[in-house]
């Protein structure tokens, strides 16, 4: 169930710029092997923000790089630390950022993001939040800490499909994860840390600053 209208998709996918070869090539491999990433609009959102505060970027949930291509690109001095469990997922974005001319922007820690988060240094700028949508208020509890004065927090997967607006819809998402989202969502909107925001952005993005 789209979050907008048809003809508000259709506009939005006819004014889009031409992307760059590798962006092309992770778009038709996500399509073609049904790899979950962020819509073109939260790619392009999420490199407006980093490019403008060029810093240190956490994202949780590299999978085939899609979104931390997004960013790198955008990025000056700053760079990019990406949390993956799966093997396979990191070996298809690695050869990605290589061929992208990006690999010196990004550093991919493999393992389960609630084990490897509390091994990392901070402070990061901005905090992606994207993998396992059951655990995204454990990633940010580990993370919260890691967070600079000035951190932007985005988070996707938040409206999945209109389902959390209407638990009832006919998606492809299951109704326990949809239910740990709705809960993170009313969790984010009331948190005394973070200053945040639901946007139907994509498949809906949370955007938050630290309170």
């Amino acid at each position: 169930m789209p979050i907008v209208t048809p003809q508000v998709e259709a506009y939005l996918a006819k004014i889009r710029p031409p992307r760059g070869r590798v962006m092309a090539e992770m778009e038709a491999l996500a399509e073609r092997d049904n790899v979950p990433i962020v819509q073109w609009e939260t790619g392009r959102m999420l490199a407006a923000l980093a490019g403008s505060l060029d810093g240190r970027v956490l994202e949780v949930g590299t999978a085939i790089g899609y979104s931390a291509l997004h960013m790198a690109e955008a990025l000056d001095k700053g760079r990019i630390v990406s949390l993956e469990r799966d093997p396979e997922r990191i070996a298809q974005a690695s050869g990605f950022f290589d061929r992208a001319g990006v690999t010196d922007k990004i550093e991919i820690v493999e393992g389960d993001a609630r084990e490897t988060i509390p091994s990392l240094t901070g402070p990061f700028d901005l905090i992606f939040l994207d993998a396992t949508k059951g655990e995204y208020r454990d990633y940010l509890e580990l993370a919260e800490h890691l967070a600079s004065e000035r951190a932007l927090l985005v988070v996707d997967n938040l409206l999945m499909s209109g389902a959390a607006a209407d638990p009832e819809a006919d998606t492809h998402w299951p109704r326990d994860t949809v239910e740990a989202g709705r809960a993170f969502n009313q969790a984010l909107m009331r948190s005394e840390r973070w200053r945040g925001v639901v946007l139907p952005v994509g498949d809906g993005v949370g955007l938050a600053t630290r309170a």
